[in-house]
């Protein structure tokens, strides 16, 4: 780029600058970045605390639980006196794939009945037709 004055310089230096200063303002600042996690707010020291702090209010919370009989004194846990079980039998529980035996003209039977349905049966939104697939 030539420059035939420095009004022009200036002018396109005014210009760069506005703009670069919009952008600027539209990033998000370092608060926003941090509550998304997306920057991390604390060094490796003040992280490591945290995460031992959170690991010792949860161990503590652990050694606190109540045992069965408070559970079943406060009627939170209750055990039935029987118990009915059956036996089950093995069986293959592989499930059938009635699509790997396909012939080509089954798959191509499809299709057109898919296209055909596709095009005359589905509703579609008008601004959405666009963006129907038709198999080939």
């Amino acid at each position: 780029m030539s420059w035939h004055n420095r009004e022009q310089w200036v002018a396109v230096r005014n210009k760069i600058g506005n703009a670069l200063t919009r952008r600027l303002s539209q990033r998000p600042t370092v608060e926003e970045l941090e509550q998304r996690n997306i920057l991390q707010a604390k060094n490796e020291v003040d992280r490591r605390l945290e995460r031992s702090e959170i690991k010792r209010r949860l161990t503590r919370k652990l050694s606190q639980r109540p045992t069965v009989a408070e559970l079943q004194a406060r009627k939170i846990l209750r055990f039935h006196e029987y118990v009915e079980s059956t036996h089950a039998h093995d069986y293959d529980r592989r499930a059938d794939k009635p699509w790997t035996k396909l012939t080509p003209a089954d798959k191509a039977a499809i299709r057109k009945e898919l296209n055909e349905f596709k095009s005359s049966e589905m509703e579609v939104h008008e601004e959405s037709r666009i963006y129907t697939r038709m198999f080939s």
